[in-house]
């Protein structure tokens, strides 16, 4: 970054992948069962939670991000068949898995002013974050968020594994 710090705050430091739709079985351990932010995660306790892909989208009256879950150890997607996927963090994660991209929960799209205008995804959208900034707004809707939930330009680092699962194999039952 400059010296001067002249570079915006980041929204979120990590990336979004595209998996099929057949993952839409998901569990984790971190904080939960609802959605939960650096600056909102008190009253979500850490635990194990199963769900679905479906049950992790919350229908606010406009689209927006939403879903997310913070200090995530790991996280198993797969399918009705046991197939899939596990997510371990080195040593924790943000993630969301929704039905509906960024871009799709974006204010932006003029033609999705409400959710019941949302026109699901053919692939579930997995956002795996190192960190994500905070809601914000606790005095008014308008309100920044506070500086320590907020993420500065910076270097950062970022580790997990992905692993594959196979029906049966119980790999991330070591980290119940």
């Amino acid at each position: 970054p400059a010296k001067d710090n002249s570079y915006p705050e980041l929204p979120a430091f990590g990336l979004e992948l595209k998996i099929p739709q057949e993952f839409s079985q998901l569990e984790y351990f971190g904080r939960g069962p609802h959605e939960n932010y650096i600056d909102r995660n008190k009253s979500a306790l850490v635990g194990q939670y199963i769900s679905t892909v479906e049950e992790q989208f919350v229908p606010y009256p406009a689209p927006q991000e939403n879903g997310n879950k913070t200090d995530v150890r790991w996280l198993v997607l797969r399918d009705e068949d046991g197939f899939g996927i596990m997510i371990q963090g080195l040593p924790t994660f943000e993630f969301s898995a929704l039905n509906y991209s960024r871009e799709m929960l974006s204010r932006k799209k003029k033609s999705q002013k409400h959710t019941t205008d949302l026109i699901k995804g053919e692939e579930i959208y997995l956002t795996l974050n190192y960190k994500q900034m905070g809601v914000g707004g606790d005095n008014s809707w308008g309100a920044r968020t506070h500086a320590r939930y907020s993420i500065p330009a910076k270097s950062m680092h970022f580790e997990f594994i992905i692993s594959p699962l196979e029906p049966g194999d119980g790999y991330w039952e070591s980290y119940k």
